[in-house]
């Protein structure tokens, strides 16, 4: 089997230096393929881009099969963009372009600022490299002892984006499988939290730990510590019904 190609880094820095909107208007996207090595141990997949979804509630299927594609990626090699590059601008082009339309964008500043946050690592969030933050998604709520493996990625994302991405995945707790574990599990016990007013009350959960974070180390707790958290608070949570509910109280420990 052949071995999944990446960019060298050299070229991912020109790339980002240089970025020239009209080339990403194309089919393809015509790069160098000089500056193209092959991932020692990592086969490349075949028939990725068609189990991608690139509607925006087809993310945990593209998800999923970002994580089946590469599971044997290491964490360390995972925060690189090597191979992320590599997909948005080669393998997977096609499904970028469709999830995010880089027409919509109406003039060429931003029309690079979208680009340089969709195809390369996004500077302020991770998470919102396309396929580095899918890939982590999954590979940080998969359990391979529940009958479901993805039962937990499937709550997260049923949380919705604005929560996956931008509440809860600002915090260092996304990295802490134990916190990810338990705050899911807690979730998947208490659908009613999740099935109304989810967006004010994922702000809550967020901000709450967000503060606890200030006053004691979260990375030393294992799962069943978060989800007694959260227990403790589940009256408080259930009683948000609104983000103003947030904004007029203090959230206290």
């Amino acid at each position: 089997m052949a071995l999944q190609p990446v960019f060298k880094k050299g070229y991912i820095d020109y790339l980002k230096n240089h970025i020239n909107p009209s080339l990403y208007m194309g089919d393809h996207f015509e790069y160098d393929r000089s500056q193209v090595v092959p991932l020692y141990g990592v086969p490349k997949p075949e028939g990725l881009l068609e189990q991608l979804d690139s509607k925006p509630d087809g993310d945990l299927q593209t998800a999923i099969a970002i994580y089946e594609a590469f599971p044997n990626l290491t964490p360390l090699f995972a925060q690189q963009d090597d191979l992320w590059v590599y997909l948005t601008h080669a393998d997977l082009f096609k499904y970028v372009k469709e999830r995010w339309p880089l027409q919509n964008e109406t003039d060429d500043e931003k029309k690079r600022r979208f680009i340089e946050n969709h195809w390369f690592h996004n500077p302020t969030n991770f998470l919102r490299t396309t396929f580095a933050g899918l890939w982590w998604n999954v590979f940080m709520t998969v359990d391979e002892n529940r009958e479901d493996k993805y039962e937990l990625t499937k709550v997260m994302y049923n949380c919705g984006q604005d929560w996956r991405i931008m509440r809860f995945g600002e915090l260092s707790l996304v990295r802490n499988k134990e916190s990810m574990t338990g705050v899911l599990e807690f979730l998947a016990e208490n659908p009613e939290i999740v099935k109304n007013n989810f967006d004010a009350r994922g702000q809550f959960i967020s901000r709450y730990f967000n503060i606890l974070g200030g006053t004691k180390q979260l990375s030393a707790l294992n799962r069943d510590q978060f989800k007694a958290i959260l227990y403790n608070l589940k009256d408080r949570i259930l009683n948000i019904q609104t983000v103003e509910d947030i904004h007029h109280k203090e959230i206290s420990l």
